[in-house]
């Protein structure tokens, strides 16, 4: 059974029933909005294209001599246009099943959420999985990570809270990005689970970890209640913790990005260790901080969430690219990827106990305080970086790089 899960073929053969259940359904939705000529035609126009590929996936497939040039077309045009085309299908056929059967909403909420979760494990493994490059690697996780915002478009009954809001606030996008991911990862030949046995390194070292948490903490807390006072030494004294506004909403709007874009820095380590392999000196560095940068960039789509100006977001940028310092080497010292999760979760979710998930992420007025604080949490943090790259404390991390890698012992079982 775990053969046939692993398994190329298996996940062939549900891509192909994916491309045909596709494919009647865009049928069915098409002509349904005919008489909405703005729709109808640029549906028209997208069952069109798509189909042609879906042709050309099945040609591809079964012909035998098919050159490396075909496969090669067809595999970046299905990344490109069939992750969108499948999770656009599945909110729309989710909205008229809750629509016309609310009697039994709760259960096709779950059924929606089971089949969410792996709808795009099999592109993963069929398309990206053979892919080798580390910077098309890179490129193809931007086409695989959209399931957040068709999630969003599943019109739940809001009287269902949990439902509503676990679906809503991305938790169901989030796990299946991490079922993904799980899946792709162990497609290019590393560990499925990103969750490393606790082999301790040789040069492992309780004071380290313990200095790692320590730092991670404080960065938390000084993070979270610098709002209260940007004076370093009374900023965890100044708490109001009456004024902390729980729903949830504020709950479930942390557990997605603990869960997501630990996920996405998760990818991001892997890709740059199997990228930078090569150049042992560089590649744990590379991982660490290139995940962070990018990490970083990626809150520029925040810039006017509910208010956020260009400098607060810019501010931001720069501001959380220290606590991914810490978090990428927290993963790397101890190989637990729930580790970083539950951080990251507690950064937002006290956030969001403070000022509630629908307000700006980010403020900066231009003073001088501003200024120190954006310093101290980026600077301190990088400072910690470099020490964490030196002696027994690098190697810890090198020795989990290899684990993280399948480089240490017998290879594990590579899709065939």
């Amino acid at each position: 059974m775990k053969e046939r899960i692993f398994s190329r073929k298996f996940w062939q053969k549900v891509f192909n029933y994916q491309l045909i259940i596709w494919f009647l359904l865009m049928i069915s939705y098409t002509f349904s909005q005919r008489n909405n000529h703005f729709y109808f035609i640029g549906d028209l126009f997208n069952l069109a294209f798509s189909t042609a590929i879906m042709g050309l996936n099945f040609y591809v497939q079964f012909k035998k001599d098919s050159s490396k040039t075909n496969t090669q077309i067809v595999r970046w045009l299905t990344i490109v246009i069939f992750p969108f085309n499948f999770c656009q299908i599945w909110h729309i056929t989710g909205n008229f099943l809750l629509k016309n059967l609310p009697a039994i909403e709760i259960l096709l909420v779950l059924l929606l959420w089971a089949v969410y979760i792996f709808l795009l494990v099999p592109i993963a493994v069929v398309h990206v999985g053979p892919i080798k490059n580390w910077f098309l690697r890179l490129l193809t996780i931007y086409f695989l990570d959209i399931q957040y915002g068709d999630a969003q478009n599943l019109a739940i009954n809001p009287d269902f809270r949990w439902l509503h809001s676990l679906t809503y606030q991305g938790v169901i996008a989030a796990i299946a990005l991490l079922t993904m991911t799980c899946f792709l990862v162990k497609a290019w030949g590393y560990h499925f689970n990103p969750n490393l046995k606790f082999i301790k390194s040789p040069s492992f070292q309780k004071k380290i970890l313990l200095a790692l948490l320590i730092m991670a903490t404080i960065d938390l807390f000084y993070n979270e209640f610098i709002n209260y006072d940007k004076a370093i030494w009374t900023v965890f004294f100044g708490v109001d913790i009456g004024s902390f506004k729980f729903s949830i909403p504020n709950l479930t709007a942390a557990i997605e990005p603990g869960i997501l874009e630990e996920t996405e820095r998760y990818l991001l380590i892997v890709i740059f260790l199997a990228g930078f392999n090569r150049f042992p000196k560089y590649r744990i560095p590379v991982a660490i901080y290139g995940s962070a940068i990018l990490f970083g960039l990626s809150h520029l789509s925040n810039f006017c969430w509910h208010g956020e100006s260009f400098t607060a977001t810019i501010a931001q940028v720069i501001g959380v690219m220290g606590s991914a310092f810490i978090w990428a080497e927290l993963y790397l010292y101890t190989g637990k990827l729930w580790l970083p999760m539950i951080y990251h979760f507690l950064m937002d979710y006290i956030s969001d106990l403070q000022s509630g998930w629908n307000s700006a992420g980010w403020s900066w007025n231009g003073e001088i305080t501003d200024y120190i604080y954006t310093v101290l949490i980026v600077g301190v943090p990088l400072l910690f970086s470099i020490l964490m790259l030196f002696g027994k404390r690098r190697q810890v991390m090198e020795d989990n790089a290899d684990l993280i890698l399948n480089l240490n012992g017998r290879q594990s079982m590579i899709y065939q």
